[in-house]
């Protein structure tokens, strides 16, 4: 049994904060994996917390990292990613846009897919929006956690010159 596996960004991570867990404390929790600088966290009704990719930072930096990552995981840039990157990224709108223009390597997925912490003894989970640059074959989920890991903070390291690269995710879905 086996699923895809899969590179992309988060563009949006949403959850309820148990009662014991400030929003404080979770943003100083999560701080390595959501940095402040890259995600603006918004607090909700009834302890809902939306962390969101800044606006400034996809402006800034989403063509450049996109063009970096494809030259690396394919060897050739997607013309038809970067074309549509560099005529809406200054689109409010643009997520839903990416949405909307069925891309083969930039699609957004807002299903399946997960991240969860523990922070003062509670296991909060995620709920992921993110951005899928490329996928490819069957991969098997059976002990591949720490793999994963090991995959996405390579690539965080290898993309550092980027505050994007804190939001570049590997995942099976």
């Amino acid at each position: 049994m086996g699923a895809y596996l899969r590179i992309g960004f988060v563009v949006k991570a949403t959850t309820t904060l148990p009662k014991n867990v400030s929003k404080a404390n979770f943003q100083k929790e999560v701080e390595q994996y959501y940095p402040s600088e890259v995600f603006d966290c918004v607090e909700g009704e009834g302890g809902s917390i939306k962390l969101t990719l800044k606006s400034s930072i996809a402006t800034a930096e989403l063509a450049p990292f996109v063009k970096d990552i494809y030259k690396d995981w394919s060897g050739q840039i997607d013309k038809d990613a970067i074309d549509f990157i560099e005529e809406n990224i200054n689109d409010p709108n643009w997520l839903e846009k990416a949405e909307e223009a069925d891309l083969h390597q930039f699609y957004v997925l807002d299903y399946g897919v997960y991240e969860s912490f523990k922070i003062a003894g509670e296991k909060i989970g995620f709920r992921l929006t993110v951005v899928t640059l490329g996928s490819e074959g069957k991969f098997s989920m059976e002990e591949s956690e720490s793999t994963l890991g090991f995959m996405e903070t390579c690539a965080q390291r290898a993309y550092a010159q980027y505050k994007m690269a804190r939001a570049f995710r590997v995942y099976v879905l």
